[in-house]
């Protein structure tokens, strides 16, 4: 039987991992998954020894937070990981806990892969020294990456993103008329974020973002997917608190739907701006963090842009406003924009159709691939 240590620590990881085991099901294997797993990863037979929410931390801010409860569950796990005699161990983002579980069962004989390279091309590149340490191979999901990997000789496989198989597969045609949208509507998408805290920042400025629009585009209609009912009781609060009275139609999750159905998205960092991307749509991104950890991008970071999508675009052509740039003004200016400007509009979504093109790869198999070769044949 082949055992593989899998360790994730979010939503989005857990997705990765269910789609990585689904892969290796459709090959003949006898395979045993273990670590720390997500409901879609148990769903599959995955055996997690720990809740995902364990180790659910963001950034510097969580890791500081939580240090010694997290130190003291990284060393239970790895002893355990000793124990069962693991063929290979792949840990799906999550670096500031999974690189070091990497390193010590590397050292310990066990071949280590991490999927989903951390942002070292934007920020705190100090960590490639502790990557080069602990893994035996990085899979890469954007093409650009692996540059940096090649620099340092650091083994790396390019596997593309699996959101762009995914979304390449669906059917979007019917989503406008599923939300109750007509043709002839004029929408935008508002995504605050999947995180409480993202939602907590960005919502009440998305709403006056909302309140400006319609004042300047009659009829305008606003649909926002909202991740759990937590994320929707804090957002319909904030509506209440603000006295909203424009209508915004909410949907329970559904995300993808609700940009499909849209003109344009004006959204939170991270996986929604990529999604809006790959579905061919225009967007705004808008960034509001803690005061420490802008800090700390001031201080580590090496980039002009902080959207993922003006790294993969051509030239540099996504809105993004952070901290107080990220105000009702120049969000709502950059989505007007796009409302009135056909031509703007054609020429970012035929940009988006070739990062589309460029990620989509079958990510699972070529994963699933990588597991099953270094676990043979270790490294």
């Amino acid at each position: 039987m082949l055992r593989i240590g899998i360790v994730v620590g979010e939503a989005s990881g857990d997705q990765l991992g269910a789609g990585i085991i689904s892969s290796l099901k459709q090959r003949n294997l006898d395979f045993q998954i273990i670590g720390i797993c997500g409901p879609q990863m148990i769903a599959q037979g995955a055996q997690s020894l720990y809740p995902m929410e364990s180790i659910n931390i963001i950034g510097l801010e969580g890791v500081a937070t939580n240090l010694a409860r997290i130190i003291r569950l990284r060393k239970k796990l790895i002893d355990e990981f000793l124990r069962v005699n693991l063929d290979v161990f792949i840990g799906i983002d999550a670096p500031d806990f999974n690189l070091k579980v990497e390193r010590i069962l590397r050292r310990a004989g066990v071949p280590a892969l991490h999927y989903v390279s951390p942002t070292i091309w934007a920020w705190r590149s100090y960590r490639v020294g502790k990557i080069k340490q602990s893994v035996s191979k990085m899979l890469t999901i954007y093409p650009f990456e692996g540059k940096l990997y090649e620099q340092y000789n650091i083994p790396y496989q390019y596997v593309g993103h699996p959101l762009a198989d995914l979304i390449a597969k669906k059917d979007f045609s019917k989503c406008r008329k599923n939300l109750g949208f007509n043709s002839s509507d004029v929408v935008v998408a508002i995504l605050p974020g999947s995180r409480l805290n993202e939602v907590k920042r960005l919502s009440p400025v998305f709403l006056e973002v909302a309140t400006r629009l319609a004042s300047l585009r009659l009829g305008i209609k606003f649909v926002t997917p909202l991740a759990s009912e937590v994320i929707s009781r804090e957002f319909h609060g904030i509506i209440r608190d603000q006295g909203q009275k424009i209508k915004i139609q909410t949907v329970e999750k559904h995300a993808q739907e609700a940009i499909a159905a849209s003109d344009v998205v004006l959204t939170a960092s991270g996986t929604a701006a990529l999604e809006a991307a790959l579905i061919g749509k225009p967007v705004v991104v808008a960034y509001i963090v803690s005061k420490f950890t802008y800090l700390m991008v001031q201080i580590l970071g090496h980039v002009k842009h902080y959207s993922i999508l003006n790294h993969l675009c051509e030239t540099a052509m996504v809105p993004e406003f952070i901290q107080k740039e990220a105000n009702m003004e120049n969000l709502a200016d950059s989505v007007m924009q796009y409302l009135d400007n056909q031509e703007l509009r054609n020429s970012l979504t035929h940009q988006f159709a070739k990062i589309a093109q460029q990620l989509c790869c079958n990510a699972n198999d070529r994963v699933a691939d990588e597991i099953v070769k270094i676990a043979r044949h270790g490294k």
